[in-house]
């Protein structure tokens, strides 16, 4: 049984309603944190310092990541001010419009009834939801890559739909550097799964994308190497490319199978059915979906450094994948009722998950944003510790994060050296007091729920 289409538009006004309530609730109400307040305060640096070209974070060059994200937030700061909110309205908007590309990749590929389920899927994905509501850039790289995939979609019938896959790709490279790679990656090899490849390179529209994507994304990189050389290349290509794909830059050693465990755990239970719809659903117009989902997925899974956000782009492909299959289901009459009755019910479980991620926050961070906001009246440098405290205490301190090189092992390097005398202060875990003690001398000046907010001194 085919929904009509006066269901369907109902359908979508609903899924538009929850949506907007899933990505943009309380998105002002917690503290930023962990790279969330990184990309912030390089957004914020930008506005404060009039410097929009060259990113800066903690006053030094910051060369992690490309520049489209960064730009987008220091924008909405200058316009509307500095706040949580607007720290995470560009993730959420991209989480917007990852949805609406779900919808119509599956319905070019397969049907309205896959392209409405796919979106239905993905607003209970913990995995998804968690990122799109997160202030960082792979929701918005999910967003760029998408966009690509449907304009490879869309070129079958018109060929200048290569100029918005060049412009796509381009947009990818600018978000995360060489993480935007997989968009053409992606499109190449499913050009020969689906038999187009060489139609496709006698196409003058793939060559003016191309050329497209080649103005986009080269003058900024252009223009920081020209500037700044080996110092660039070597902070954004080797650190944060070379070193992430062929060693562990974490603390957690994480094996082979550390990408199930994270569908298993934020992409259940959906994630038990993309078997049975890569298996069983009705072939797709293209591979393309196939071949994104299985690629980012594979990719990762063989990178030393896993992080699980790193296969964010795979979860809208899987959602499009079940929605075809459940969608074939649906054409059953006799299927109809007992698929209708799982949906619902697989829905409510996976729902169940993301509203209490959704309520969740972390009282050390909460402690954190706000001793660090007290103290921004201060002088001198500021210290954190543990170190998943640090780079909130550095966006709402204001102060220039100093870490040191015992007690932050990972997160201490360049950026973040101090002059011996410089740091002044410290917002540490109370119940961790004796391992500072051990570098610092600490007079407590106040403390606020498991945090202590002190003067130091080095011994």
């Amino acid at each position: 049984m085919i929904p009509t289409s006066t269901t369907k538009r109902l359908t979508a006004a609903v899924l538009i309603i929850l949506a907007l309530v899933l990505l943009f609730t309380h998105q002002g109400r917690n503290p930023l944190h962990f790279d969330e307040a990184i990309y912030a305060q390089v957004s914020k640096e930008m506005v404060e310092r009039n410097e929009w070209f060259t990113p800066h974070w903690n006053g030094r060059l910051w060369f992690h990541k490309s520049p489209i994200y960064f730009w987008t937030t220091a924008l909405l700061f200058k316009l509307f001010g500095v706040s949580e909110f607007w720290a995470r309205f560009a993730s959420a908007v991209s989480g917007l419009g990852v949805m609406l590309l779900s919808y119509l990749i599956a319905r070019r590929l397969y049907n309205a009834t896959a392209g409405l389920l796919a979106v239905v899927i993905l607003l209970s994905s913990q995995l998804f939801i968690f990122y799109a509501r997160f202030g960082g850039t792979d929701t918005m790289l999910t967003l760029w890559i998408l966009l690509a995939v449907y304009a490879y979609v869309r070129s079958e019938s018109d060929e200048r739909f290569w100029l918005l896959a060049g412009a796509a790709c381009a947009l990818a490279l600018m978000v995360k550097g060489a993480a935007g790679v997989v968009a053409p990656g992606v499109l190449f090899i499913a050009s020969l799964l689906d038999r187009r490849f060489p139609a496709i390179l006698r196409s003058r529209w793939l060559w003016l994308g191309v050329a497209l994507a080649a103005v986009i994304s080269l003058p900024w990189h252009l223009v920081m190497y020209w500037q700044y050389g080996d110092a660039f290349m070597s902070s954004y290509l080797s650190q944060h490319v070379i070193n992430r794909a062929t060693s562990n830059i974490d603390a957690h050693n994480r094996g082979y199978g550390f990408y199930f465990s994270i569908l298993r755990d934020y992409f259940s239970p959906w994630a038990y059915i993309v078997p049975f719809g890569l298996i069983f659903s009705r072939r797709p117009r293209s591979f393309v979906v196939v071949v994104l989902g299985l690629m980012v997925f594979v990719l990762y899974t063989l990178v030393k450094t896993k992080f699980q956000w790193y296969i964010l782009p795979a979860i809208p492909a899987f959602a499009i994948i079940i929605g075809g299959f459940v969608a074939r289901l649906f054409e059953n009459r006799q299927r109809v009722a007992i698929a209708s009755l799982a949906l619902i019910v697989l829905w409510c479980v996976a729902t169940v998950g993301v509203i209490r991620l959704i309520r969740t926050y972390d009282p050390e961070i909460e402690s954190a944003a706000r001793l660090a906001r007290l103290s921004g009246a201060d002088q001198g440098g500021i210290v954190a510790y543990p170190e998943h405290l640090e780079t909130t205490v550095h966006f709402y301190s204001g102060r220039k994060l100093c870490t040191d090189p015992v007690l932050s092992r990972l997160s201490h390097n360049e950026s973040s050296e101090c002059e011996p005398a410089e740091p002044a202060h410290i917002i540490m875990r109370t119940t961790e007091r004796p391992k500072v003690e051990n570098r610092f001398a600490i007079n407590p000046l106040r403390e606020d729920g498991p945090l202590t907010y002190a003067s130091i001194a080095r011994r």
